[in-house]
């Protein structure tokens, strides 16, 4: 990612909003041929969508234009059947982004797992997911860390660059805040180059994403990521507590373990295979 003189982190250049439905009964949600109208716009709209939030967004250019007023820019749905249908040590949460028109943007899968297996080695629930998007082919894989017990709750993620470059970021848990409040602190320079506001006291839950550096506000890549975290942070806790119990059977010997859908085990699928050259393949 290039490093400009004149790029100037601090000013707010784009903002997401995730503004969470409190119920599910909203009009994109209901009936049989909105779902057939939207899945006619994206197969990625699944016959088990629930439409839970929407999304709005607004951006300037550069630091002296005035940011515009948020727009609508598309919807959130939660995949109903690997969450609400399911016992809850089952759930999965898949959610996606679409615009308004119905195109599909990103994808957030937990990965199960993963949680299983780090929060045993941290002797604490861990959130771990994959974030896929149109933007890019590569898969990013969003994980919490442990930290220390004096550290705020944190999450770490890295995104390519040009010439085989890469820029690792932290979400950091913000330190006395009311709400669920995030920092995106990048490591080249030790920046924060993005803030995530959590609305508290909101019924449904808004998730406010303020991109602070212009480079990045134009990345979409980064920004979807920034997006399908924040939704995260309203399942969090249903998450962990789910892990805590899985656990603690698991630890016990109890017959009834977690198991992995077959839609994560593909995402594990080796991805050499589609990226490298077949002489390539004998080098590595």
């Amino acid at each position: 990612m290039p490093d400009d003189d004149k790029r100037k982190v601090g000013p707010i250049y784009r903002v997401f909003s995730q503004d969470l439905h409190s119920t599910r009964l909203h009009g994109e949600a209901i009936g049989f041929r909105q779902v057939e109208m939207w899945r006619s716009k994206s197969r990625q709209f699944t016959k088990d969508a629930d439409i839970i939030g929407n999304i709005a967004t607004a951006q300037r250019s550069n630091d002296k234009e005035k940011l515009p007023s948020m727009e609508k820019a598309g919807f959130i749905i939660r995949r109903h059947r690997l969450w609400g249908e399911v016992d809850k040590l089952d759930r999965r949460l898949v959610v996606k982004l679409f615009t308004s028109s119905g195109g599909w943007i990103a994808t957030m899968e937990e990965m199960i797992a993963d949680e299983y297996a780090t929060s045993f080695v941290s002797d604490e629930p861990l959130v771990s997911f994959l974030v896929l998007t149109r933007d890019s082919e590569i898969i990013t894989w969003v994980r919490q860390q442990k930290r220390g017990k004096l550290s705020t709750e944190n999450y770490s993620f890295y995104i390519l660059g040009p010439d085989n470059s890469f820029e690792p970021f932290r979400i950091e848990g913000a330190r006395a805040s009311l709400g669920d409040d995030f920092n995106v602190v990048r490591l080249n320079g030790n920046q924060k180059v993005a803030s995530i506001d959590s609305k508290f006291g909101d019924i449904g839950g808004e998730f406010v994403v303020e991109v602070k550096d212009p480079v990045l506000a134009e990345n979409e890549w980064f920004c979807r990521i920034l997006q399908c975290f924040s939704i995260m942070i309203a399942y969090r806790k249903e998450i962990r507590d789910k892990i805590k119990k899985g656990i603690h059977l698991w630890k016990k010997g109890e017959e009834k373990v977690p198991k992995q859908h077959r839609y994560e085990i593909s995402l594990l699928a080796n991805p050499r295979k589609l990226t490298l050259k077949l002489d390539e393949l004998e080098d590595v």
